[in-house]
C-alpha cells in the first residue's frame, strides 16, 4: 500500500498559510483547516484509512482556542506517531503588518485582547510560536514572495525540485537611509573614500580605476574576505529556512564608491562558489540592477 502524503500546516496568522492551502489544493491535496489540536491524531487514522485519500494537508492554528497549550506535545507525538512532514509559515512584522493592513481582516488575537495594537499582537504570536519551529520539517519565509512565487515554491516543493534561491548584493548610501529590504547590512564606511579623490569623483564603484584604489588598502580586502565568509555560512541557513530572496546591503555614505565597489566584488565571488543560484548586484542610488552570468 502506497504510503500517504500527510502535511502538518501552521505558523503565523498573515504568512500565507490559506494561500499554500489553495494551492496544495490544486496539486491534489485534501486540505482541512483549523482543525482542534486534539482531533488532528483521529483525522490522520481516518485519512490514512481512507483509500480515496492519498494525500492531505491540515492547517492548525492560532485560531483555535486549545492552539496555544495544546499544540505543542501533539505535534511532538504526531512526528513519533505518523509519517507527516510539517510546515511553519513565517514572515517579516512589517509585511505582516502592511498584510492587514491591506485586508482589512483582524487578527487572532484581537477578540482576546482587543486593548493592544497590531504590531503588539503579531509580536505575542510570534513569541508564542517559538516552540513550535523545532518540530517543523520546513520553514517557509513568506515575507518576499508574491501569491505566484509562492505557488511556484510549493510545486517546487511537491515535486522534490529545489526551488531556485535568488541573492541581491545591494550597494546603498547611508546618508539616503537604510533599506528595508535587507537581510544583512554591511556598513563600509570605515575604507579609503575615493571621493576624496579628483579624480575618482565622478566615477564610481563599477569602475576598475576606483575598484584597483579601494583594494590597495588591506582593510578592503579583510572586509571582503570576512562578508564573503559570511555569505557563504548564512545562505545554506537561510535556504534552510525557507527563503526563497536573499539581499545582502552593503552601505558607504553616498552609495557611489565604496559600497559599489565591494557589492560587485562579493556577486561575482558569490556567482563563483554558488552557481546554481541566481545572484543579482543592485546599486541603488544608480537604479541599476543586473544578473551575473
Amino acid at each position: 500500500m502506497k504510503e500517504k502524503e500527510i502535511l502538518i500546516i501552521t505558523g503565523e496568522s498573515g504568512a500565507g498559510k490559506s494561500s499554500a492551502m489553495k494551492h496544495l489544493e490544486d496539486l491534489g491535496f485534501y486540505c482541512i483547516d483549523n482543525i482542534p489540536p486534539d482531533l488532528i491524531p483521529s483525522l490522520i487514522r481516518l485519512i490514512e484509512d481512507n483509500p480515496e485519500i492519498e494525500k492531505a494537508a491540515l492547517v492548525i492554528d492560532i485560531r483555535n482556542p486549545g492552539f496555544r497549550n495544546a499544540f505543542p506535545s501533539i505535534l511532538e507525538k504526531l512526528k513519533k506517531q505518523f509519517a507527516v512532514q510539517v510546515w511553519y509559515f513565517t514572515a517579516d512584522k512589517d509585511i505582516l503588518i502592511k498584510r492587514f493592513s491591506e485586508t482589512r481582516r483582524p487578527h487572532p488575537f484581537e477578540k482576546y485582547e482587543p486593548e493592544k495594537g497590531l504590531e503588539e499582537l503579531i509580536e505575542e504570536e510570534k513569541e508564542i510560536l517559538k516552540p513550535m519551529k523545532q518540530y517543523a520539517d520546513i520553514i517557509i519565509d513568506t515575507s518576499k514572495m508574491t501569491i505566484h512565487e509562492l505557488k511556484r515554491f510549493i510545486k517546487g516543493l511537491i515535486s522534490g525540485e529545489k526551488p531556485r534561491l535568488k541573492i541581491t548584493f545591494l550597494s546603498f548610501g547611508f546618508k539616503y537611509g537604510i533599506p528595508t529590504s535587507a537581510d544583512n547590512i554591511f556598513d563600509v564606511r570605515f575604507l579609503p573614500n575615493p571621493h576624496f579623490i579628483p579624480k575618482l569623483r565622478p566615477k564610481t564603484g563599477m569602475d576598475k580605476e576606483v575598484v584597483d584604489y579601494i583594494m590597495q588598502f588591506d582593510e578592503s580586502k579583510k572586509i571582503l574576505d570576512l562578508i564573503l565568509k559570511l555569505v557563504e555560512f548564512l545562505i545554506p541557513m537561510y535556504e534552510k529556512e525557507g527563503k526563497a530572496y536573499i539581499t545582502f546591503a552593503i552601505g558607504c555614505t553616498g552609495g557611489q564608491h565604496r559600497s559599489i565597489a565591494l557589492a560587485e566584488l562579493l556577486a561575482f565571488q558569490t556567482h563563483e562558489k554558488f552557481p546554481e543560484y541566481e545572484i543579482y548586484v543592485e546599486h541603488r542610488e544608480k537604479n541599476v540592477r543586473r544578473r551575473i552570468s
